[in-house]
């Protein structure tokens, strides 16, 4: 019996130090650092078409890692993303246009398929995948003659900022969460996508990843029903931003309602790691 007692305590002992080892070798740590790539738009004037007329995007991003498999992060994205019917080919008689300028914060969890840690030179490669919740902050324009004219409002007789409805007046009837999810300059998305972590140096690392958000908006290009009456169009400077070929009628299809906007980032992003206490009062980490 007592044998027997020596050899579970002597097991115990064994996995409490292997489990203390691991959390000396490889603490929490945080990584922050800017990021920079390729975003685009998949929607009404662009439904299938992945990387078209892609444009630039930055921000920052702060990751936790909290173990080597798990991390959370919090990022900053600087989005622009456009489409045009004519260079597009969807449907190039519409002759709608479109570029909006996008401030999304998110908020992810990632999971490594390999366990890894930045500085450790065994563990220091893996693909991953990640998902979450984003707020977002959009203004859409269409490009009139080469000038950006805006989508969301304009200025009235007398200078003030009013909406513009570029499908007819806006409905009385929507209750206060239809209209947070569809005509807003505000939207919550889902981000998701994959990515590879590559740790360069003791506190340096680099991931490059594919990320789509699928949002709750169908006005990201403003687009999204029938076409109004022709006394409800929008006209700027003579230009006709709900028929600017003069095609349509009112009734007729002008987007597709079915389905709401989506964007998308190829990234790379570069971060500096910063040791945090591990429990003990300081971070011993020799890595």
């Amino acid at each position: 019996m007592d044998r027997k007692i020596r050899f579970l305590l002597i097991m115990c002992f064994l996995a409490v130090f292997h489990q203390a080892k691991a959390q000396f070798d490889d603490p929490k740590t945080l990584e922050v650092g800017p990021h920079v790539g390729a975003s685009y738009y998949i929607g009404d004037l662009n439904p299938q078409k992945h990387f078209a007329m892609a444009d630039l995007e930055f921000g920052g991003v702060v990751r936790l890692n909290w173990d080597h498999r798990w991390s959370f992060r919090f990022d900053y994205s600087r989005v622009k993303v456009k489409a045009d019917d004519v260079k597009i080919g969807w449907r190039p008689e519409r002759g709608l246009n479109f570029t909006s300028k996008i401030n999304d914060f998110s908020f992810v969890a990632e999971f490594n398929f390999i366990e890894y840690y930045t500085g450790n030179p065994k563990r220091n490669v893996s693909p991953y995948i990640f998902g979450g919740i984003s707020l977002f902050q959009y203004t859409p324009y269409a490009n009139v003659n080469g000038e950006l004219v805006g989508l969301y409002e304009k200025p009235d007789e007398n200078g003030n900022m009013t909406p513009v409805y570029t499908e007819g007046p806006p409905p009385d009837s929507l209750k206060w969460h239809q209209k947070l999810f569809t005509k807003t300059p505000y939207g919550i998305s889902i981000p998701f996508g994959v990515g590879v972590k590559l740790s360069l140096s003791r506190h340096m690392a680099a991931t490059v990843e594919w990320r789509l958000q699928k949002t709750f908006t169908d006005y990201l290009d403003d687009v999204k029903g029938e076409y109004p009456a022709a006394d409800q169009h929008v006209v700027v400077n003579g230009y006709d931003l709900t028929d600017p070929t003069g095609n349509y009628h009112a009734g007729q299809q002008r987007g597709n309602s079915a389905f709401n906007d989506w964007f998308g980032m190829a990234r790379v992003s570069l971060t500096w790691k910063f040791n945090l206490p591990d429990g003990r009062g300081c971070n011993l980490s020799k890595f």
